[in-house]
């Protein structure tokens, strides 16, 4: 069985269909990572494996004003679609 996170960066939602945060999502590997993660360790919750290509960010630190990170947010559906 293959686990999703339905999450996606912050920037990529319009406002109706952004959730609560989930994680931190790395613009440099599109990984996403956990929320108690002070640093980009290379062990995303969601994402791909650094063993072989580490990202350009690992070692770093998710501070605010870094700007190689942005927050997780859930997906919310769709708002339903009414007959004109």
């Amino acid at each position: 069985m293959y686990r999703r996170l339905n999450a996606a960066p912050y920037s990529a939602l319009p406002p109706e269909r952004r959730g609560a945060e989930v994680g931190r999502f790395c613009k440099g590997c599109a990984s996403v990572y956990p929320l108690h993660a002070a640093r980009h360790a290379g062990k995303a919750m969601f994402g791909r494996d650094h063993n072989v290509s580490p990202c350009a960010h690992e070692g770093r630190a998710f501070a605010a004003d870094a700007g190689f990170w942005e927050p997780a947010v859930e997906v919310l559906d769709a708002p339903p679609q009414t007959a004109a």
